[in-house]
């Protein structure tokens, strides 16, 4: 289980120096990593996109990459929930 994405990515952000590209990148090769192994996976992210947006640039640069690879991630899983207020909303 993965809990949660807004946190896993925030590392890699931070360490590449707020570079939306660099973390994408990053991140992407670590989940293709983790789709190779023989397991089933349960990942657990935020909808960062749809509320208030930061007031600076580095956030506004976060809640891209966040959308970005939350994009990522739902394209190759098998299925898809997004919740909402405990209700479930079948995506795939």
């Amino acid at each position: 289980m993965i809990d949660c994405v807004t946190l896993w990515i925030t590392n890699f952000f931070a360490d590449s120096r707020y570079d939306v590209e660099a973390s994408l990148e990053a991140c992407q090769q670590e989940f293709d990593a983790l789709m190779r192994q023989d397991t089933d996976l349960i990942i657990i992210s935020n909808e960062i996109g749809m509320g208030l947006h930061a007031p600076n640039e580095a956030g506004r640069k976060f809640t891209d990459l966040h959308g970005w690879i939350n994009q990522y991630i739902a394209a190759r899983a098998n299925r898809v929930i997004f919740m909402i207020s405990g209700i479930p909303l079948i995506v795939k």
